[in-house]
């Protein structure tokens, strides 16, 4: 059998991992973001409880149970949006481990194409995106106060810290959320 006739089988199996998979389940690769932003740093976090905050991330504009699918799938849109553009940030500690911050914004950006694609097989996903404007907006004041909060610690190591550790309470409500959107 020659390289050409394997290569429609190599493409189906490509095709079937979760980088060209229409199926919109994001478990995967919220696990493996998380996982990620787990690993980026070895810095000890009890040097930096001095500067925990409550970022008040808005679970109640959030409720899952009352969201309809397509209005979950442009929410965790905006959650993983906002996230990217966070992390995307100069400003990010020089002591995280750079490739792992690489992959992570690679990971977030796949997860953003691929929730993209998920929201054009909904039909009326813009009419319905109006029913999430609420939400929406409390997530981007929620983020907003995450990066005025950076702000106002001039991005040091331990706001970052903080903002990281806050960031992977994000990342379990989203997979929570793209669990159910599973069902």
């Amino acid at each position: 059998m020659t390289s050409w006739s394997l290569l429609p089988l190599a493409l189906a199996l490509l095709c079937s991992s979760t980088h060209c998979s229409l199926d919109c389940d994001l478990t995967q690769g919220l696990q493996e973001d998380f996982s990620l932003l787990n690993q980026m740093s070895t810095f000890p976090l009890v040097s930096c409880l001095k500067d925990r905050t409550n970022f008040n991330f808005p679970k109640e504009a959030l409720n899952g149970s009352q969201l309809q699918k397509e209005n979950a799938t442009v929410i965790v849109l905006e959650m993983v949006q906002q996230i990217f553009t966070l992390f995307s940030q100069n400003a990010t500690p020089a002591t995280w481990n750079q490739t792992q911050l690489m992959q992570l914004l690679f990971g977030l950006h796949r997860q953003l194409e691929q929730l993209e694609r998920c929201l054009e097989q909904y039909v009326e996903w813009e009419e319905s995106s109006l029913e999430s404007e609420n939400p929406r907006l409390a997530l981007k004041s929620y983020f907003q106060g995450i990066s005025q909060y950076l702000q106002g610690k001039e991005y040091s190591h331990c706001a970052w810290e903080i903002v990281r550790v806050e960031i992977r309470r994000v990342f379990l409500f989203m997979s929570k959320l793209a669990r159910k959107l599973r069902a």
